[in-house]
């Protein structure tokens, strides 16, 4: 019995201590987020710190993975292309948690995350459950993003041990191995500048992002996507464009020649006029005068 109580209270202290070193913010079937006490102690974060969600879905949406070939497949096939590693609604659910987070953190402290998919299965398979999982936490001017889990599943990590081919292989609970992280858009990405903290696995992958420069960095260009080209009216090219607005700039030169052409056409007809009245005037003035009207002779008075 008394064995039995020393396990009981050995299981309770680490229970407390899980407690203590954890707090849940939020946890549904969608994931779990998480204030967690860092286990590097050196880092100070600089929390509390108030983000929008908005920007922090910018940030989620800017993470990207892609899976990296070994032997003659990597030279042979090329880089595959990057995926983004979190779907829309997963960064719905995750931005304004991270923002909470962010928010009442302490400097010791990051932020875990945890985000849960289920896929359906068939006839012939069971349905299985994805996470992906890391931590975030703010130093300076830069979010420190981790990814420890991706689209992790214990279903199919055993199907692929229980194939010869991989047999010989450890087992991968964390569906990151032969995969790099990369962040779009890459102005923004100071990963290079920094090491990843200390006390994570080998299979962790590690993002330091300039969130300032994020903030200030337009929507079309944190994607990757740029403004789209106005065509021109009835579809016509740029050259077209070009040769309608010279046409039009030649037409507008000629109207405005034409209208100095008529108004100094006008100005010579009234000077003109104005020479014609005057020697009217001049003709006028040398003519004799004209005599006076005959005067009536007064008719005698009778007396």
């Amino acid at each position: 019995m008394g064995i039995l109580l020393a396990l009981l209270c050995l299981i309770g202290t680490a229970c407390s201590t899980t407690d203590q070193h954890t707090k849940i913010l939020f946890e549904d079937p969608r994931g779990t987020v998480a204030l967690q006490t860092m286990s590097d102690r050196s880092i100070q974060a600089t929390h509390p710190i108030t983000l929008e969600p908005t920007l922090l879905a910018r940030l989620l949406r800017g993470i990207e993975i892609q899976e990296q070939g070994h032997g003659l497949q990597k030279y042979l096939a090329g880089p595959a292309s990057s995926v983004p590693v979190f779907s829309d609604d997963q960064i719905r659910f995750l931005a304004p948690l991270l923002a909470e987070g962010l928010r009442t953190a302490v400097p010791d402290q990051h932020i875990e995350y945890r985000v849960h998919t289920t896929l359906n299965g068939s006839m012939f398979e069971s349905s299985t459950t994805e996470t992906t999982a890391g931590t975030v936490y703010v130093y300076g001017r830069s979010l420190y993003v981790t990814l420890s889990q991706y689209r992790y599943s214990p279903t199919r990590t055993n199907m692929n041990l229980n194939d010869m081919s991989n047999r010989s292989r450890s087992p991968d609970s964390s569906g990151l191995l032969n995969r790099i992280v990369l962040f779009t858009p890459s102005a923004a990405d100071r990963s290079d500048s920094y090491d990843p903290p200390e006390g994570g696995k080998s299979t962790d992958r590690f993002l330091a992002i300039d969130y300032q420069m994020l903030q200030h960095t337009p929507a079309a260009t944190a994607t990757g996507q740029t403004a789209p080209t106005r065509e021109s009216p009835a579809g016509t090219g740029a050259s077209d464009a070009s040769t309608q607005t010279t046409e039009a700039l030649a037409q507008r030169e000629a109207e405005i020649h034409a209208l100095k052409d008529l108004v100094n056409k006008n100005n010579s007809d009234v000077e003109t006029l104005r020479k014609e009245l005057q020697s009217v005037q001049k003709q006028l003035g040398n003519q004799p005068p004209q005599p006076d009207s005959p005067k009536r002779k007064p008719v005698p008075q009778q007396k």
